[in-house]
């Protein structure tokens, strides 16, 4: 496996590490200055079932599924949102508020099963290694050893689109009731038992807090295998299991939340560059812990063992 997919700042681990912490003192000096900062997060919306008294829109909670690929999608009001992370690196600031049109998102990361069915119709290549796609056990599992170019034909295929880096966070992560952005999908504490992360001991030391098998998976799980971790519009995994090609294309040279456009930002000119965004945290790569404002990313055509993805669409 290529060493750039450690190519992180390392300050990323210890900013996660202390991040907890960090929140009980905030917590703790807003409750003695008149309780302004909960102790505990605001109780997240139901998971996939619509609020009878969101007044937000009566569109809110809806799903459907299509019929391409019989993938169920959750859909994401227009709006406003806290696109980045105050506490986070210095790619995720300065922290913007972003505006975004009505879209629908995969609910889950696309299957082995799935993928199949696009590679089937030769509208798609093969994942670059067969471990996991051509074992049936795993067809309910998230594909992966695909590139972002052969995600971007998979939603092509399918109708669908890769979302935005701006819509995959919204998605994760932004409360539509409360206006509040958390720190990953079911709140603002990790917890290893929501997501499925960097538990597993057998290729290296290092576990997530929470300890060894924490969520029960050495490597990639089915999607869906966390229901309390779904986000506030009832996306899963979200959080974890593998890493998600996004649209955007990424550069370190430029900071683009400093210069995004503040309605439906598309990210730098990709044709200067080929790297592409990922998000969301992976079972063996501790970077982020699957925080929604983390940024990774790898060249279009890279392929790993914890690299999957999703699609988008707009209303």
């Amino acid at each position: 496996m290529s060493n750039k997919k450690y190519k992180r700042d390392e300050k990323s681990r210890s900013i996660l590490e202390t991040l907890p912490g960090m929140l009980t003192v905030i917590a703790a000096l807003a409750t003695a200055i008149g309780g302004c900062i909960p102790e505990t997060p605001i109780p997240l919306i139901p998971r996939n079932s619509p609020s009878p008294t969101s007044a937000l829109t009566p569109e809110f909670g809806r799903v459907l599924v299509s019929p391409s690929d019989g993938m169920t999608m959750v859909f994401v009001p227009a709006g406003e949102f806290t696109m980045g992370s105050e506490t986070g690196l210095q790619d995720e600031q300065p922290v913007h508020t972003v505006t975004l049109d009505s879209f629908w998102i995969d609910q889950s990361e696309v299957t082995n099963a799935m993928y199949s069915l696009c590679v089937q119709s030769g509208a798609c290549d093969q994942p670059s290694a067969q471990i996991y796609y051509s074992d049936p056990s795993y067809s309910d599992h998230p594909v992966v050893f695909a590139s972002w170019k052969e995600a971007t034909s998979y939603c092509s295929w399918v109708g669908r689109r890769l979302p935005t880096e701006a819509e995959w966070e919204k998605a994760a992560t932004w409360d539509p009731i409360t206006n509040e952005k958390y720190v990953y999908p079911w709140g603002n504490d990790f917890d290893c038992e929501k997501g499925n992360f960097d538990d597993e001991t057998q290729l290296d030391s290092y576990v997530v807090p929470g300890g060894p098998n924490c969520d029960g998976y050495d490597r990639t799980s089915p999607v869906g295998s966390f229901p309390s971790g779904a986000s506030p519009y009832g996306a899963l995994d979200m959080g974890g299991n593998v890493w998600e090609w996004v649209a955007d294309a990424f550069i370190e040279t430029v900071n683009y939340y400093a210069i995004s456009p503040a309605s439906n930002p598309q990210g730098i000119d990709p044709e200067i560059t080929e790297y592409r965004v990922m998000r969301g945290g992976s079972w063996n790569l501790d970077f982020g812990f699957g925080r929604s404002a983390y940024r990774l990313w790898f060249g279009l055509d890279d392929s790993y063992d914890d690299v999957g993805f999703r699609c988008a669409r707009s209303e």
